[in-house]
């Protein structure tokens, strides 16, 4: 393997993989009333408003904890956890945009697991 591809490619991995949950968090702040919404939309679930909060929060605190490369394996673990408990609640439906979406959390999923499997990688915390 050559010297770029080992120092590099690990960062850049994490830094698409954290942002995409980064981004999607702060969107959900920024439109808090739409993500309570989402939530509330959810039949019998308690406390929909903090589930909002803790949805958000995970997004955001894995999103940059992936980043900086902070407790990754903890940190992807728990976004494919996220990724697995939302992909079944919200797409229970089978229209083909429900299924493109699902499976596009799973592709996501697969590069946590990758995360998992071998790490950081370079330039992090861990």
């Amino acid at each position: 393997m050559d010297r770029w591809t080992k120092l590099y490619s690990p960062l850049i991995g994490r830094i698409f993989l954290g942002g995409f949950f980064l981004w999607n968090g702060i969107e959900e702040i920024l439109n808090f009333s739409g993500t309570q919404n989402i939530f509330l939309a959810i039949n019998n679930l308690p406390y929909p408003t903090i589930f909002a909060i803790l949805a958000t929060a995970i997004e955001v605190l894995g999103g940059i904890m992936l980043i900086v490369g902070l407790k990754t394996r903890i940190s992807a673990t728990v976004l494919i956890l996220y990724i697995l408990v939302t992909s079944t609640l919200f797409f229970s439906s089978s229209t083909s945009l429900t299924t493109q979406l699902f499976l596009e959390n799973m592709a996501v999923v697969g590069g946590l697991l990758y995360v998992t499997a071998y790490g950081a990688g370079s330039w992090s915390k861990d």
